[in-house]
């Protein structure tokens, strides 16, 4: 059997492009889920950044764990 493009890959790009016209903006639920993806990685990395901070005894530990925690902070807010 000849292997390569079938009806069936043909019929799958023609029913995702026709439900994005359904659904207006092509990947709105999708980006939606991605952006909550990211806030949620984000604040799991500031969970984990702050139970550090709260161990760190070095100085300079200290100083470079608070820059990533000011980062995450911002990251979040442009979300």
């Amino acid at each position: 059997m000849a292997r390569g493009w079938g009806r069936s890959e043909e019929d799958l790009a023609a029913d995702k492009e026709q439900s994005r016209d359904e659904h207006g903006q092509p990947g709105g639920h999708r980006t939606d889920a991605e952006r909550e993806s990211k806030r949620r990685g984000l604040q799991l990395s500031l969970a984990r950044i702050e139970q550090l901070l709260a161990a760190a005894t070095n100085p300079a530990r200290r100083q470079a764990l608070e820059t990533a925690r000011a980062e995450l902070l911002e990251r979040l807010e442009g979300l």
